[in-house]
Protein backbone atom coordinates (compact mmCIF):
# COMPACT_ATOMS: atom_id res chain seq x y z
CA UNK A 1 0.00 0.00 0.00
CA UNK A 2 2.83 2.55 0.28
CA UNK A 3 5.53 0.74 -1.23
CA UNK A 4 8.41 3.69 -2.37
CA UNK A 5 6.76 6.15 -0.35
CA UNK A 6 9.90 7.74 0.40
CA UNK A 7 11.11 7.98 -2.68
CA UNK A 8 7.65 9.73 -3.62
CA UNK A 9 8.38 12.34 -1.04
CA UNK A 10 11.86 13.13 -2.00
CA UNK A 11 10.67 14.24 -4.94
CA UNK A 12 7.62 16.14 -3.93
CA UNK A 13 10.15 18.04 -1.58
CA UNK A 14 12.38 18.75 -4.75
CA UNK A 15 9.21 19.84 -6.84
CA UNK A 16 8.11 21.91 -3.86
CA UNK A 17 11.93 23.77 -2.72
CA UNK A 18 10.76 26.80 -4.49
CA UNK A 19 7.15 27.02 -3.83
CA UNK A 20 7.11 26.52 -0.67
CA UNK A 21 9.87 28.24 0.58
CA UNK A 22 8.84 31.33 -1.13
CA UNK A 23 5.22 30.94 1.19
CA UNK A 24 7.06 29.84 4.27
CA UNK A 25 10.16 32.70 3.71
CA UNK A 26 6.97 35.24 2.72
CA UNK A 27 5.18 34.60 5.94
CA UNK A 28 7.86 34.52 7.86
CA UNK A 29 9.35 37.24 7.10
CA UNK A 30 5.90 39.51 6.72
CA UNK A 31 5.25 38.02 10.62
CA UNK A 32 8.24 39.49 12.00
CA UNK A 33 7.91 42.83 9.87
CA UNK A 34 4.56 43.21 11.64
CA UNK A 35 5.64 42.39 14.79
CA UNK A 36 8.64 44.60 14.97
CA UNK A 37 6.74 47.58 13.40
CA UNK A 38 3.78 47.20 16.34
CA UNK A 39 6.18 46.85 19.30
CA UNK A 40 8.60 49.55 18.36
CA UNK A 41 6.55 51.99 16.33
CA UNK A 42 3.10 51.70 16.92
CA UNK A 43 2.56 50.38 20.13
CA UNK A 44 5.73 50.96 22.22
CA UNK A 45 4.19 51.39 25.71
CA UNK A 46 1.34 49.51 27.80
CA UNK A 47 -0.80 52.38 27.88
CA UNK A 48 -1.13 52.57 24.07
CA UNK A 49 -1.67 48.72 23.52
CA UNK A 50 -4.19 48.41 26.29
CA UNK A 51 -6.59 51.23 24.77
CA UNK A 52 -5.57 49.69 20.99
CA UNK A 53 -6.96 46.24 22.65
CA UNK A 54 -10.12 47.99 24.05
CA UNK A 55 -10.71 49.38 20.76
CA UNK A 56 -10.83 45.59 18.79
CA UNK A 57 -13.81 44.95 21.55
CA UNK A 58 -16.30 45.89 18.96
CA UNK A 59 -18.09 42.59 18.14
CA UNK A 60 -17.65 43.13 14.44
CA UNK A 61 -13.51 43.21 14.96
CA UNK A 62 -13.64 40.28 17.28
CA UNK A 63 -15.23 38.22 14.56
CA UNK A 64 -12.85 38.78 11.69
CA UNK A 65 -9.39 38.81 14.09
CA UNK A 66 -10.29 36.42 17.32
CA UNK A 67 -10.83 36.16 20.81
CA UNK A 68 -10.06 39.30 23.08
CA UNK A 69 -7.69 37.61 25.07
CA UNK A 70 -7.57 39.81 27.90
CA UNK A 71 -7.85 43.65 28.30
CA UNK A 72 -5.71 43.43 31.96
CA UNK A 73 -2.69 41.83 30.20
CA UNK A 74 -1.26 44.85 27.93
CA UNK A 75 1.26 43.20 26.51
CA UNK A 76 2.67 42.96 22.86
CA UNK A 77 2.48 39.67 22.93
CA UNK A 78 -1.66 39.44 23.76
CA UNK A 79 -2.11 42.03 21.17
CA UNK A 80 -0.39 40.49 18.57
CA UNK A 81 -1.65 37.62 18.66
CA UNK A 82 -5.43 39.01 18.94
CA UNK A 83 -4.78 41.02 15.45
CA UNK A 84 -2.80 38.37 13.55
CA UNK A 85 -2.93 34.71 15.27
CA UNK A 86 -6.14 33.41 12.79
CA UNK A 87 -4.59 35.78 9.90
CA UNK A 88 -1.75 33.73 9.72
CA UNK A 89 -3.51 30.00 10.18
CA UNK A 90 -5.87 30.86 7.21
CA UNK A 91 -2.72 32.05 5.29
CA UNK A 92 -1.06 28.47 6.45
CA UNK A 93 -3.98 26.89 5.43
CA UNK A 94 -4.35 28.22 2.03
CA UNK A 95 -0.67 27.09 1.22
CA UNK A 96 -1.55 23.55 2.38
CA UNK A 97 -4.60 23.13 0.59
CA UNK A 98 -2.63 24.25 -2.61
CA UNK A 99 0.46 22.03 -2.19
CA UNK A 100 -1.63 19.08 -1.57
CA UNK A 101 -4.61 19.49 -4.47
CA UNK A 102 -1.50 19.98 -6.37
CA UNK A 103 0.40 16.52 -5.92
CA UNK A 104 -2.64 14.69 -5.62
CA UNK A 105 -5.68 15.65 -7.58
CA UNK A 106 -3.85 17.72 -9.77
CA UNK A 107 -1.64 15.26 -11.14
CA UNK A 108 -4.37 12.95 -11.71
CA UNK A 109 -5.87 15.17 -13.51
CA UNK A 110 -2.95 15.55 -15.30
CA UNK A 111 -2.11 11.76 -16.08
CA UNK A 112 1.25 12.02 -13.88
CA UNK A 113 -0.71 9.71 -11.61
CA UNK A 114 -1.49 6.95 -13.61
CA UNK A 115 2.00 6.91 -14.71
CA UNK A 116 3.17 6.68 -11.22
CA UNK A 117 0.91 3.43 -10.49
CA UNK A 118 2.25 1.98 -13.38
CA UNK A 119 5.61 1.67 -11.03
CA UNK A 120 6.23 -0.40 -8.30
CA UNK A 121 4.50 2.47 -6.41
CA UNK A 122 1.54 1.78 -3.58
CA UNK A 123 -1.82 2.43 -4.06
CA UNK A 124 -1.54 5.15 -1.08
CA UNK A 125 1.89 5.85 -1.28
CA UNK A 126 1.19 9.71 -3.64
CA UNK A 127 -1.23 10.56 -1.13
CA UNK A 128 0.68 9.54 1.84
CA UNK A 129 4.10 11.28 -0.20
CA UNK A 130 1.65 14.57 -0.26
CA UNK A 131 1.31 14.27 3.25
CA UNK A 132 4.71 13.52 4.55
CA UNK A 133 5.88 16.60 2.29
CA UNK A 134 3.27 18.61 4.19
CA UNK A 135 4.50 17.72 7.54
CA UNK A 136 8.21 18.49 6.46
CA UNK A 137 7.00 22.07 4.96
CA UNK A 138 4.87 22.74 8.02
CA UNK A 139 7.45 21.85 10.89
CA UNK A 140 9.83 23.82 8.90
CA UNK A 141 6.91 27.05 8.99
CA UNK A 142 6.53 26.25 13.15
CA UNK A 143 10.60 26.19 13.58
CA UNK A 144 10.96 29.53 11.91
CA UNK A 145 7.56 31.32 13.12
CA UNK A 146 8.82 30.15 16.84
CA UNK A 147 12.52 31.03 16.34
CA UNK A 148 11.56 34.46 14.96
CA UNK A 149 8.85 35.51 17.23
CA UNK A 150 10.89 34.70 20.30
CA UNK A 151 13.83 37.08 18.16
CA UNK A 152 11.34 39.58 17.98
CA UNK A 153 9.66 39.60 21.58
CA UNK A 154 13.35 39.68 22.70
CA UNK A 155 14.02 42.70 20.31
CA UNK A 156 10.84 44.39 21.58
CA UNK A 157 11.60 43.41 25.19
CA UNK A 158 8.10 41.32 25.95
CA UNK A 159 8.50 39.43 29.01
CA UNK A 160 6.93 36.37 27.73
CA UNK A 161 9.55 33.69 27.12
CA UNK A 162 10.38 30.97 24.85
CA UNK A 163 7.08 28.89 25.50
CA UNK A 164 4.90 31.31 24.60
CA UNK A 165 7.04 31.92 20.95
CA UNK A 166 7.16 27.53 20.29
CA UNK A 167 3.16 27.52 20.91
CA UNK A 168 2.84 30.33 18.49
CA UNK A 169 4.27 28.36 15.66
CA UNK A 170 3.81 24.70 16.96
CA UNK A 171 -0.07 25.54 17.04
CA UNK A 172 0.46 27.56 12.97
CA UNK A 173 1.78 24.23 11.88
CA UNK A 174 -1.20 22.02 13.46
CA UNK A 175 -3.75 23.92 11.53
CA UNK A 176 -1.58 23.78 8.24
CA UNK A 177 -1.70 19.89 9.09
CA UNK A 178 -5.37 20.41 9.31
CA UNK A 179 -5.85 21.96 6.40
CA UNK A 180 -3.78 19.63 4.22
CA UNK A 181 -5.44 16.60 5.47
CA UNK A 182 -8.59 18.66 4.27
CA UNK A 183 -7.23 18.70 0.86
CA UNK A 184 -6.01 15.01 0.79
CA UNK A 185 -9.76 14.14 1.98
CA UNK A 186 -11.54 16.36 -0.46
CA UNK A 187 -8.69 15.60 -3.61
CA UNK A 188 -9.91 12.05 -3.56
CA UNK A 189 -13.67 13.09 -2.86
CA UNK A 190 -13.69 14.94 -6.01
CA UNK A 191 -13.07 13.95 -9.47
CA UNK A 192 -10.83 17.36 -10.64
CA UNK A 193 -8.89 19.65 -8.92
CA UNK A 194 -11.02 22.29 -9.13
CA UNK A 195 -13.57 20.92 -7.27
CA UNK A 196 -10.99 19.54 -4.56
CA UNK A 197 -10.22 23.36 -4.11
CA UNK A 198 -13.56 24.35 -3.89
CA UNK A 199 -14.35 21.80 -1.26
CA UNK A 200 -11.20 23.03 1.13
CA UNK A 201 -11.50 26.21 0.92
CA UNK A 202 -15.89 26.07 1.69
CA UNK A 203 -14.77 24.25 4.65
CA UNK A 204 -12.34 26.54 5.65
CA UNK A 205 -14.91 29.50 5.42
CA UNK A 206 -17.20 26.98 7.47
CA UNK A 207 -14.50 26.88 10.20
CA UNK A 208 -13.82 30.10 9.90
CA UNK A 209 -17.33 31.62 10.70
CA UNK A 210 -18.26 29.29 13.61
CA UNK A 211 -15.07 30.51 15.22
CA UNK A 212 -16.05 33.72 13.98
CA UNK A 213 -19.84 33.32 15.51
CA UNK A 214 -17.66 32.23 18.74
CA UNK A 215 -15.48 35.30 19.09
CA UNK A 216 -18.29 37.72 18.45
CA UNK A 217 -20.89 36.25 21.59
CA UNK A 218 -18.59 33.99 23.92
CA UNK A 219 -21.06 33.81 26.40
CA UNK A 220 -24.07 32.32 24.01
CA UNK A 221 -22.08 30.80 21.05
CA UNK A 222 -18.62 30.11 22.86
CA UNK A 223 -19.10 26.37 22.56
CA UNK A 224 -18.34 26.80 18.95
CA UNK A 225 -15.42 27.52 18.90
CA UNK A 226 -14.97 23.99 19.95
CA UNK A 227 -15.77 22.61 16.89
CA UNK A 228 -13.50 25.01 14.31
CA UNK A 229 -9.56 24.08 14.58
CA UNK A 230 -9.05 28.02 14.19
CA UNK A 231 -11.16 28.46 17.16
CA UNK A 232 -9.29 25.92 18.98
CA UNK A 233 -5.72 27.56 18.22
CA UNK A 234 -6.93 30.96 19.57
CA UNK A 235 -7.48 28.98 23.03
CA UNK A 236 -4.45 28.13 23.39
CA UNK A 237 -4.30 32.18 24.73
CA UNK A 238 -0.30 32.13 23.55
CA UNK A 239 0.78 34.87 25.35
CA UNK A 240 -1.33 34.90 27.86
CA UNK A 241 -2.14 31.42 29.46
CA UNK A 242 0.13 29.17 26.99
CA UNK A 243 -2.50 26.41 27.54
CA UNK A 244 -1.28 23.80 25.39
CA UNK A 245 -4.48 20.88 25.30
CA UNK A 246 -5.91 22.68 22.30
CA UNK A 247 -3.42 22.15 19.95
CA UNK A 248 -3.26 18.03 20.76
CA UNK A 249 -6.91 18.16 19.46
CA UNK A 250 -5.63 20.25 16.24
CA UNK A 251 -3.16 17.58 15.56
CA UNK A 252 -6.13 15.05 16.59
CA UNK A 253 -8.50 16.41 13.84
CA UNK A 254 -5.47 16.35 11.37
CA UNK A 255 -5.12 12.64 11.97
CA UNK A 256 -8.38 11.92 11.65
CA UNK A 257 -8.99 13.84 8.55
CA UNK A 258 -5.94 12.13 7.27
CA UNK A 259 -7.17 8.15 8.01
CA UNK A 260 -10.29 9.89 5.98
CA UNK A 261 -8.08 10.65 3.06
CA UNK A 262 -6.18 7.50 3.23
CA UNK A 263 -9.58 5.24 3.75
CA UNK A 264 -11.18 6.64 0.63
CA UNK A 265 -7.97 6.74 -1.63
CA UNK A 266 -8.20 2.61 -1.41
CA UNK A 267 -11.80 2.00 -2.38
CA UNK A 268 -11.69 4.03 -5.26
CA UNK A 269 -10.47 4.18 -9.21
CA UNK A 270 -7.93 6.01 -10.51
CA UNK A 271 -9.46 9.29 -12.31
CA UNK A 272 -12.44 9.13 -9.93
CA UNK A 273 -13.99 10.57 -7.32
CA UNK A 274 -16.31 9.52 -4.27
CA UNK A 275 -18.57 12.23 -5.34
CA UNK A 276 -19.92 11.42 -8.54
CA UNK A 277 -19.28 14.53 -11.70
CA UNK A 278 -22.66 15.47 -12.72
CA UNK A 279 -23.42 14.88 -16.37
CA UNK A 280 -23.01 17.50 -18.84
CA UNK A 281 -25.72 18.32 -21.58
CA UNK A 282 -25.40 16.44 -24.24
CA UNK A 283 -25.04 20.03 -26.63
CA UNK A 284 -23.20 22.75 -26.08
CA UNK A 285 -24.65 25.97 -24.67
CA UNK A 286 -23.83 29.25 -27.15
CA UNK A 287 -21.12 30.28 -24.32
CA UNK A 288 -19.22 27.64 -26.00
CA UNK A 289 -19.15 28.30 -29.39
CA UNK A 290 -16.09 30.87 -29.03
CA UNK A 291 -12.90 30.64 -27.14
CA UNK A 292 -14.08 33.74 -24.70
CA UNK A 293 -17.52 31.80 -24.03
CA UNK A 294 -16.18 28.66 -22.99
CA UNK A 295 -13.32 30.50 -20.40
CA UNK A 296 -16.19 32.88 -19.07
CA UNK A 297 -18.15 29.32 -18.40
CA UNK A 298 -15.52 27.61 -16.75
CA UNK A 299 -14.62 30.86 -14.27
CA UNK A 300 -18.54 31.58 -13.64
CA UNK A 301 -18.65 29.87 -10.91
CA UNK A 302 -15.74 31.83 -9.04
CA UNK A 303 -16.86 35.37 -10.16
CA UNK A 304 -20.22 34.72 -8.53
CA UNK A 305 -18.05 33.51 -5.73
CA UNK A 306 -16.01 36.15 -5.19
CA UNK A 307 -19.01 38.65 -5.50
CA UNK A 308 -21.15 37.11 -2.86
CA UNK A 309 -18.03 36.74 -0.86
CA UNK A 310 -17.50 40.57 -1.40
CA UNK A 311 -21.00 41.46 -0.92
CA UNK A 312 -21.20 39.43 2.75
CA UNK A 313 -18.04 41.65 3.80
CA UNK A 314 -19.43 44.26 3.33
CA UNK A 315 -22.35 43.39 4.91
CA UNK A 316 -19.92 42.60 8.09
CA UNK A 317 -18.13 45.49 7.74
CA UNK A 318 -21.49 47.62 7.97
CA UNK A 319 -22.44 46.52 11.50
CA UNK A 320 -19.55 48.67 12.83
CA UNK A 321 -20.55 52.04 11.77
CA UNK A 322 -23.14 52.35 14.22
CA UNK A 323 -20.82 53.81 16.83
CA UNK A 324 -18.20 54.53 14.90
CA UNK A 325 -17.55 58.17 16.16
CA UNK A 326 -16.98 57.41 19.98
CA UNK A 327 -15.43 54.25 18.23
CA UNK A 328 -12.58 56.44 16.43
CA UNK A 329 -12.63 58.76 19.36
CA UNK A 330 -11.63 56.60 22.01
CA UNK A 331 -8.47 55.39 20.03
CA UNK A 332 -5.23 57.58 18.96
CA UNK A 333 -4.34 55.19 15.96
CA UNK A 334 -7.52 55.31 14.54
CA UNK A 335 -7.72 59.28 14.61
CA UNK A 336 -4.21 58.94 13.42
CA UNK A 337 -4.93 56.93 10.11
CA UNK A 338 -8.47 58.75 9.20
CA UNK A 339 -7.71 62.62 10.79
CA UNK A 340 -4.02 62.36 9.70
CA UNK A 341 -3.88 63.19 6.08
CA UNK A 342 -6.48 66.28 6.21
CA UNK A 343 -3.87 68.72 7.50
CA UNK A 344 -5.08 70.69 11.17
CA UNK A 345 -7.54 68.58 11.74
CA UNK A 346 -5.74 66.75 14.62
CA UNK A 347 -4.99 69.58 16.39
CA UNK A 348 -7.74 71.39 16.60
CA UNK A 349 -8.84 68.13 18.64
CA UNK A 350 -8.19 68.28 22.23
CA UNK A 351 -8.28 64.53 24.12
CA UNK A 352 -7.06 65.76 27.58
CA UNK A 353 -8.94 64.75 30.39
CA UNK A 354 -12.37 64.21 28.88
CA UNK A 355 -14.31 61.56 28.13
CA UNK A 356 -14.73 59.67 24.65
CA UNK A 357 -18.39 60.95 24.43
CA UNK A 358 -16.63 64.34 24.62
CA UNK A 359 -14.06 63.73 22.37
CA UNK A 360 -16.29 62.03 19.52
CA UNK A 361 -18.63 65.38 20.63
CA UNK A 362 -15.86 67.67 19.49
CA UNK A 363 -14.58 65.53 16.76
CA UNK A 364 -17.90 65.67 14.71
CA UNK A 365 -18.29 69.92 15.35
CA UNK A 366 -14.63 70.04 13.89
CA UNK A 367 -15.32 67.59 10.83
CA UNK A 368 -18.64 69.10 10.24
CA UNK A 369 -17.05 72.86 9.94
CA UNK A 370 -14.34 71.34 7.31
CA UNK A 371 -17.00 69.85 5.47
CA UNK A 372 -15.91 66.03 6.36
CA UNK A 373 -18.30 62.56 7.68
CA UNK A 374 -16.37 60.54 10.05
CA UNK A 375 -18.82 57.36 8.92
CA UNK A 376 -17.87 58.55 4.85
CA UNK A 377 -14.26 58.95 6.25
CA UNK A 378 -14.23 55.16 8.04
CA UNK A 379 -15.95 53.74 5.30
CA UNK A 380 -13.71 54.55 2.74
CA UNK A 381 -10.98 53.03 4.92
CA UNK A 382 -12.58 49.63 4.71
CA UNK A 383 -13.72 50.17 1.13
CA UNK A 384 -9.34 50.32 0.75
CA UNK A 385 -9.23 47.06 2.46
CA UNK A 386 -12.03 45.43 0.07
CA UNK A 387 -10.22 46.77 -2.58
CA UNK A 388 -7.15 44.80 -2.05
CA UNK A 389 -9.31 41.63 -1.54
CA UNK A 390 -10.50 42.17 -4.76
CA UNK A 391 -7.65 42.62 -6.46
CA UNK A 392 -6.35 39.46 -5.75
CA UNK A 393 -9.65 37.89 -8.25
CA UNK A 394 -8.31 40.24 -10.39
CA UNK A 395 -5.17 38.94 -10.54
CA UNK A 396 -6.14 35.38 -10.75
CA UNK A 397 -8.21 35.43 -13.43
CA UNK A 398 -5.52 36.51 -15.35
CA UNK A 399 -3.43 33.95 -14.54
CA UNK A 400 -5.25 31.66 -15.53
CA UNK A 401 -4.47 32.04 -18.83
CA UNK A 402 -1.00 30.48 -17.80
CA UNK A 403 -2.68 27.89 -15.76
CA UNK A 404 -4.48 26.71 -18.86
CA UNK A 405 -1.33 26.85 -20.79
CA UNK A 406 0.42 24.84 -18.69
CA UNK A 407 -2.06 22.24 -18.76
CA UNK A 408 -1.52 22.17 -22.76
CA UNK A 409 -5.40 22.85 -22.56
CA UNK A 410 -5.00 26.34 -24.74
CA UNK A 411 -3.12 24.49 -26.86
CA UNK A 412 -5.82 22.82 -28.19
CA UNK A 413 -7.72 25.49 -28.76
CA UNK A 414 -4.76 27.28 -30.85
CA UNK A 415 -5.15 24.18 -32.96
CA UNK A 416 -9.06 25.36 -34.14
CA UNK A 417 -9.24 28.70 -35.93
CA UNK A 418 -8.46 30.64 -32.31
CA UNK A 419 -6.40 34.10 -32.27
CA UNK A 420 -4.00 34.24 -28.90
CA UNK A 421 -4.80 37.92 -29.40
CA UNK A 422 -8.30 37.51 -28.87
CA UNK A 423 -7.93 34.14 -26.75
CA UNK A 424 -5.76 36.22 -23.87
CA UNK A 425 -8.00 39.83 -23.98
CA UNK A 426 -10.58 37.50 -23.25
CA UNK A 427 -8.78 36.90 -19.73
CA UNK A 428 -8.47 40.16 -20.00
CA UNK A 429 -11.86 41.43 -20.54
CA UNK A 430 -13.35 38.78 -17.61
CA UNK A 431 -10.86 40.14 -15.34
CA UNK A 432 -11.40 43.66 -15.75
CA UNK A 433 -15.23 43.62 -15.94
CA UNK A 434 -15.08 41.47 -12.40
CA UNK A 435 -13.13 44.31 -11.13
CA UNK A 436 -16.54 46.19 -11.80
CA UNK A 437 -18.80 44.12 -10.33
CA UNK A 438 -17.07 42.69 -7.03
CA UNK A 439 -16.21 46.84 -6.06
CA UNK A 440 -20.02 47.46 -7.12
CA UNK A 441 -20.81 44.40 -4.93
CA UNK A 442 -18.80 45.00 -1.55
CA UNK A 443 -20.06 48.77 -1.50
CA UNK A 444 -24.17 47.13 -2.05
CA UNK A 445 -23.34 45.25 0.89
CA UNK A 446 -22.06 47.74 3.32
CA UNK A 447 -24.98 50.34 2.09
CA UNK A 448 -27.63 47.69 2.98
CA UNK A 449 -27.28 46.94 6.38
CA UNK A 450 -25.65 50.46 7.55
CA UNK A 451 -29.01 52.21 6.24
CA UNK A 452 -30.97 50.48 9.29
CA UNK A 453 -27.41 50.64 12.01
CA UNK A 454 -26.87 54.16 11.31
CA UNK A 455 -28.88 56.77 13.47
CA UNK A 456 -29.47 59.05 10.34
CA UNK A 457 -28.78 56.95 6.83
CA UNK A 458 -28.06 60.00 4.91
CA UNK A 459 -24.26 60.26 6.32
CA UNK A 460 -23.94 57.77 4.15
CA UNK A 461 -25.58 57.75 0.85
CA UNK A 462 -24.98 54.75 -2.19
CA UNK A 463 -23.43 57.41 -4.46
CA UNK A 464 -20.71 57.68 -2.31
CA UNK A 465 -19.85 54.42 -1.20
CA UNK A 466 -19.82 53.51 -4.79
CA UNK A 467 -17.91 56.61 -5.96
CA UNK A 468 -15.39 55.11 -3.18
CA UNK A 469 -15.29 51.99 -4.96
CA UNK A 470 -15.12 52.46 -8.40
CA UNK A 471 -12.19 54.87 -7.45
CA UNK A 472 -10.28 52.14 -6.70
CA UNK A 473 -10.59 49.90 -10.14
CA UNK A 474 -8.02 51.93 -12.29
CA UNK A 475 -5.56 50.56 -9.52
CA UNK A 476 -6.88 47.38 -9.86
CA UNK A 477 -6.38 47.70 -13.72
CA UNK A 478 -3.07 48.44 -13.37
CA UNK A 479 -2.03 45.57 -11.14
CA UNK A 480 -3.79 43.57 -13.65
CA UNK A 481 -2.19 45.16 -16.49
CA UNK A 482 1.03 43.85 -14.71
CA UNK A 483 0.26 40.51 -14.47
CA UNK A 484 -1.04 40.56 -18.32
CA UNK A 485 2.98 41.90 -19.38
CA UNK A 486 4.41 38.61 -17.30
CA UNK A 487 2.27 35.98 -18.79
CA UNK A 488 3.52 37.78 -21.88
CA UNK A 489 6.72 38.82 -21.48
CA UNK A 490 8.26 36.22 -18.16
CA UNK A 491 5.55 33.57 -18.32
CA UNK A 492 8.11 31.14 -15.91
CA UNK A 493 7.86 34.56 -13.29
CA UNK A 494 4.10 35.62 -13.03
CA UNK A 495 4.75 34.99 -9.07
CA UNK A 496 6.50 38.62 -9.09
CA UNK A 497 3.20 40.04 -9.02
CA UNK A 498 2.17 38.26 -6.09
CA UNK A 499 5.24 39.81 -4.73
CA UNK A 500 4.24 43.74 -5.91
CA UNK A 501 0.90 42.88 -4.80
CA UNK A 502 2.41 42.35 -1.07
CA UNK A 503 4.47 45.26 -0.90
CA UNK A 504 1.75 46.90 -2.43
CA UNK A 505 -0.54 45.88 1.03
CA UNK A 506 2.52 46.36 3.03
CA UNK A 507 2.74 50.22 2.05
CA UNK A 508 -0.52 51.26 2.25
CA UNK A 509 -1.16 50.06 5.15
CA UNK A 510 1.82 50.82 7.16
CA UNK A 511 2.50 53.60 5.09
CA UNK A 512 -1.18 55.74 6.66
CA UNK A 513 0.39 54.68 9.86
CA UNK A 514 4.07 55.48 10.00
CA UNK A 515 4.44 59.06 8.47
CA UNK A 516 8.40 57.93 7.61
CA UNK A 517 7.45 55.68 4.97
CA UNK A 518 4.16 57.50 3.78
CA UNK A 519 6.37 57.84 0.57
CA UNK A 520 6.33 53.93 -0.28
CA UNK A 521 2.36 54.14 -1.24
CA UNK A 522 4.05 56.23 -4.12
CA UNK A 523 5.37 53.46 -5.36
CA UNK A 524 1.85 51.50 -6.13
CA UNK A 525 -1.29 52.51 -7.77
CA UNK A 526 -3.02 52.18 -4.88
CA UNK A 527 -1.39 54.91 -3.07
CA UNK A 528 -2.36 57.22 -6.08
CA UNK A 529 -6.35 56.80 -5.14
CA UNK A 530 -7.83 60.05 -3.54
CA UNK A 531 -9.21 59.23 0.00
CA UNK A 532 -12.79 60.46 -0.17
CA UNK A 533 -14.35 62.47 0.88
CA UNK A 534 -10.86 63.81 2.07
CA UNK A 535 -9.80 64.38 -1.29
CA UNK A 536 -11.49 65.87 -4.53
CA UNK A 537 -11.37 63.06 -7.14
CA UNK A 538 -8.52 64.00 -9.93
CA UNK A 539 -9.78 62.82 -12.89
CA UNK A 540 -6.41 63.67 -14.75
CA UNK A 541 -4.79 60.69 -12.42
CA UNK A 542 -7.55 58.12 -12.68
CA UNK A 543 -7.52 58.66 -16.41
CA UNK A 544 -3.56 58.21 -16.84
CA UNK A 545 -3.69 55.17 -14.59
CA UNK A 546 -5.95 53.69 -17.06
CA UNK A 547 -4.35 54.81 -19.78
CA UNK A 548 -0.79 52.78 -17.85
CA UNK A 549 -3.09 49.58 -17.38
CA UNK A 550 -4.39 49.80 -20.72
CA UNK A 551 -0.49 49.75 -22.10
CA UNK A 552 0.63 47.69 -19.67
CA UNK A 553 -1.95 44.93 -21.09
CA UNK A 554 -1.34 45.75 -24.79
CA UNK A 555 2.10 45.35 -24.26
CA UNK A 556 1.58 41.79 -22.73
CA UNK A 557 -0.65 40.70 -25.18
CA UNK A 558 1.61 41.52 -27.78
CA UNK A 559 4.14 39.86 -26.26
CA UNK A 560 2.15 36.72 -25.91
CA UNK A 561 1.48 36.84 -29.52
CA UNK A 562 4.61 36.77 -30.49
CA UNK A 563 5.91 34.17 -27.99
CA UNK A 564 5.91 30.34 -28.24
CA UNK A 565 3.33 28.88 -25.98
CA UNK A 566 3.84 26.10 -23.42
CA UNK A 567 7.18 28.02 -22.61
CA UNK A 568 5.85 28.36 -18.27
Amino acid sequence: MFDNTIKLTKFMLKRERTTSTAWVVAMVGLNLLILLLMGLSLMPDAESIAEFMSMLSNPALLAMVGPLYSKDVATIGALYTLMMFVFMGITMGIMNIFLIVRHTRADEEAGRYEVLRSLPCGRLANVNAAMLTAVVVNVAAAALFTLTMWLGMNIIEDPMGFSAALIWGMTLGAIGLVFAAVAALFSQLSSNSRGALSYSFIIMGLFYFLRAGADMNPDDMGFLAFFSPLGLMSRTWAYIHNIWWPLFVVLGIAGAFTALAYWTCSIRDIDQGIIPSRPGKAHGGLLLKSAFGLNFRLMRTSIIAWVLVLFVTGLSYSTVLQDIDTFVAGSDVYRQMLLGPVPGLLEQIETYNITTDQIAEQMNAVLSVAGFNIIQMFANMIGFVMAMVATVPVLLFILKAKGEEKGIKSELLFATPVSKVRYLLGFVAISFTSAILIQVAQALGLFSLAQSALPNPADLPLSFLLQSALVYVPAMWVMGGIAVLLVGLFPRHTGLVWAYFGFTFFAMMYGRMLPDIDWLANLTPFGWVPQLPMDEINWLVMIIMTVIGIGLTAAGVFFYRRRDINVV
